[in-house]
């Protein structure tokens, strides 16, 4: 894989439109500390929508997705400077999700510690109002400690499924075992935790896949398809390599059985449920949190 270091210009990417733009409470920017993704090559990067975004089409110089990946260098530095320019009311209401176009802790995160780096920003600014750190990576767990000193930080995993023979079966990805064991680690530590099953693939059965979700020790589940959650109505995956390699790839029908297993028991594990775009964006603004204890 080709790597290349590189200075942005910026590092808090405004959310005006899109799927992160939506939903009952939206995030306001977005921030990736790496263009393009080593997990590229796994299955994820099958399917991932990242790969049909402008600032890949236009600046990967004709890489394939997962085979270059371009490193931040100054991502902690330019979002100090960002933060230390803002009103402590503007920080109040910043939704930042990091990242919906790379995994934070993906191969080279070991080596180069960008998301780490940033982490220790937000350490500094306790004013915020939210940080959800989206991963499929155990790497992170090297960070649990620094993420319990972050109030408003979540830390968010993708389980796509219980079902690693599938997972082989594509391109294969992170074990699962070790994102089920990163998620428990997070909810010993005091983390807020959430697990996404975005997309759904085929799991084992719906009772054994849904328990263990219930059972994980995450607050939050969201349940999400390629169809739902790609921003285009399944059309850019209807043009993506896991289009061409799953021949149900549009079918959401168990994705949807999940949903409603979920639905009906969810209450008694004290299990926040979301679907798709409503779910992503689902994490109430503190004021309101704070609004309905008193």
């Amino acid at each position: 894989m080709e790597t290349t270091l590189k200075e942005a210009k910026s590092i808090l990417t405004p959310q005006r439109k899109g799927f992160l733009a939506g939903g009952p409470y939206p995030f306001t920017h977005a921030l990736s500390a790496y263009v393009g993704c080593g997990f590229g090559r796994t299955t994820c990067g099958m399917y991932c929508y990242a790969q049909f975004l402008p600032n890949w089409s236009f600046g990967s110089n004709g890489a394939a997705w997962g085979d270059a990946v371009q490193v931040k260098t100054n991502a902690a530095t330019l979002l100090e400077r960002e933060l230390k320019r803002m009103s402590p009311e503007a920080r109040g209401h910043l939704r930042i999700f990091m990242s919906s176009t790379t995994d934070p802790y993906q191969p080279l995160e070991r080596t180069y510690e960008v998301t780490r780096q940033c982490l220790e920003v937000f350490v500094g600014f306790p004013d915020l109002d939210l940080l959800v750190i989206q991963t499929r990576s155990p790497l992170a767990e090297r960070d649990l400690p620094l993420l319990t000193r972050i109030p408003y930080a979540w830390l968010s995993v993708t389980i796509e499924t219980d079902d690693q023979e599938y997972l082989k079966q594509l391109r294969g990805g992170p074990a699962l075992e070790k994102r089920w064991e990163l998620v428990r680690a997070a909810s010993q530590h005091g983390v807020p935790t959430q697990i996404t099953v975005s997309p759904c693939l085929p799991y084992s059965s719906v009772e054994q896949f849904g328990e263990r979700l219930l059972t994980s020790g995450a607050r939050r589940v969201i349940v999400d398809t390629v169809v739902d959650g790609d921003g285009s109505g399944g059309r850019r995956t209807a043009h993506s390599p896991f289009a061409q390699a799953e021949s149900n790839w549009s079918e959401t029908s168990a994705a949807h059985h999940l949903y409603a297993y979920l639905s009906e028991r969810a209450g008694e594990h004290e299990i926040a449920l979301g679907w798709s775009n409503a779910g992503f964006c689902g994490i109430a603004p503190t004021y309101l949190i704070w609004d309905a204890k008193i």
